[in-house]
């Protein structure tokens, strides 16, 4: 008998980086997640105004956008590229009038607690491994560079607490991929080279 999940879960699209139509799968996981993090605003936070994956007419259109746009490299995204893509693609789609440097606010940590809150508050976080610039190349790691949607968490009966995210997808040899999906990861065996981004658009109504 399978064991029911135990924690919080947010309801987000899963994206696929090796989807057909993505421009630059190999390298799309930082766009990817960032698709990812936006749809669920627009769909599940009432956030019309900023365009999800029906906007570009895919997710992998969606991808490929972000990727143009806002920090895609083929070596990857970095953290600082992550948080100012976030910034601009919001601030381009602000109705008229709003105040564009309030209403977007994008934090950077690396904290348990500080995930939990975000994602207990229906807010997913995005997540990037990266042993690499972390000069942790010796290290064995769940990924040596990867980004992922964090989704929700599971608290262990030793205390800890595993993270559940969405993989952005697996490619097999032959070129045949699995979607994204869940997957869980443990905080404590990845925390030395993990870094968290939350999104919050604090003082903008919902709109039912």
């Amino acid at each position: 008998m399978s064991r029911k999940p135990s924690g919080p879960r947010l309801k987000a699209e899963a994206y696929t980086q090796w989807e057909t139509g993505v421009a630059a799968p190999s390298s799309a996981c930082g766009p990817a997640t960032m698709a990812a993090l936006l749809e669920y605003w627009h769909s599940h936070k009432g956030r019309v105004f900023v365009p999800g994956f029906r906007h570009f007419g895919s997710k992998a259109a969606h991808i490929n956008y972000i990727y143009t746009h806002h920090g895609g490299t083929p070596w990857g995204m970095s953290v600082r590229s992550l948080v100012r893509g976030l910034r601009a693609y919001i601030r381009q789609a602000a109705p008229p009038g709003e105040d564009r440097n309030r209403r977007v606010k994008v934090s950077v940590f690396n904290d348990i607690g500080r995930y939990r809150a975000e994602i207990d508050a229906a807010r997913p976080v995005a997540l990037k491994f990266d042993k690499w610039f972390s000069f942790r190349w010796r290290g064995s790691y769940v990924y040596d560079y990867h980004w992922v949607l964090g989704i929700g968490y599971e608290d262990q009966a030793d205390g800890s607490c595993t993270l559940v995210v969405h993989d952005n997808g697996v490619r097999h040899p032959g070129g045949a991929y699995t979607p994204g999906r869940e997957r869980q990861i443990s905080y404590t065996a990845n925390t030395s080279i993990l870094t968290m981004v939350s999104l919050d658009l604090p003082g903008i109504q919902e709109v039912p």
